[in-house]
């Protein structure tokens, strides 16, 4: 499998091929709109997930996640959006690739991942960890991103080192909603302690301050009223490194604000990738 733990800004799509699976509908009728398919990238066999017709979108979920945390927004946003969810690699459906995985090395993952899928242009949503990738990619792909939204984006965290950030992630996990428990504890488990250990320390020294600065797509911030890991208090700091960007606080959210208050998660990104590219 290519190592996309080295970091390059030139992506190349080599020996893609695509099976398709049923509907998930036959599996799950709950989600009556999503597809699946497998993408043959390279030596690593990528689960794609896509739902609806229209511009195209894609969902980057974080760490410790997987596609299943846009579970209440997926439906919703593919009414008017062609929708495309994926596990980053060492995650979710991807976790036996995850010496593969690094941070900075998923921006050109998503590149060739995009290429595969004859995507040209998309708007990215990136959650966290998933933010912080979306920002890199927007940054090094430019001509790539239409709109960027970065949700409660783990971006120039205030903790240098992971002992002092376990404090935070502790405190979120007692504002977990019941709900989602089982999809955190299960995708926490099957990413493993290695690859939540070394991603942590990546993102928490990684800088990007002279990329978010190259982010030409009109951009949004979502933050969470009571996110304890991605403070709601970084965000006008953010906001003011990245050109032109748009900045909202989501109350009553902690740090999976898309799950804790989907509906008003939702109605704020349509609203935001609805408008002309010009209009902000």
């Amino acid at each position: 499998m290519k190592d996309w733990s080295r970091s390059s800004n030139t992506g190349s799509h080599r020996n893609a091929s695509f099976s398709f699976g049923n509907p998930l509908s036959s599996m799950n009728p709950s989600l009556p709109h999503k597809q699946e398919m497998t993408l043959q990238l390279g030596d690593a066999r990528v689960r794609v997930i896509s739902g609806g017709q229209g511009p195209p979108v894609l969902l980057v979920h974080g760490l410790a996640g997987s596609s299943d945390w846009w579970v209440r927004n997926f439906d919703v946003l593919s009414r008017d959006h062609a929708v495309y969810l994926v596990d980053l690699p060492g995650f979710g459906s991807m976790r036996k690739y995850a010496k593969q995985f690094s941070v900075a090395g998923s921006a050109q993952w998503l590149a060739e991942l995009l290429a595969a899928l004859n995507l040209h242009q998309v708007a990215l949503v990136g959650h966290s960890m998933g933010g912080l990738i979306a920002a890199i990619f927007a940054a090094r792909y430019p001509e790539r991103v239409t709109k960027l939204v970065l949700a409660a984006p783990a971006i120039a965290l205030p903790h240098k080192s992971v002992l002092p950030f376990v404090v935070p992630l502790m405190k979120q996990a007692m504002y977990i909603h019941p709900a989602f428990l089982p999809t955190f504890v299960r995708d926490t488990a099957r990413a493993g302690p290695s690859i939540l250990l070394r991603a942590s320390r990546e993102l928490l020294n990684i800088d990007i301050k002279q990329e978010l600065a190259k982010i030409a797509a009109p951009s949004l911030l979502i933050f969470g009223e009571h996110d304890p890991v991605v403070p709601a208090l970084l965000g006008p700091k953010l906001q003011s490194e990245i050109p032109g960007s748009c900045l909202a606080i989501l109350p009553r959210a902690g740090h999976i604000l898309m799950y804790d208050q989907p509906d008003l998660f939702k109605r704020t990104v349509l609203e935001f990738l609805s408008k002309p590219s010009g209009a902000y």
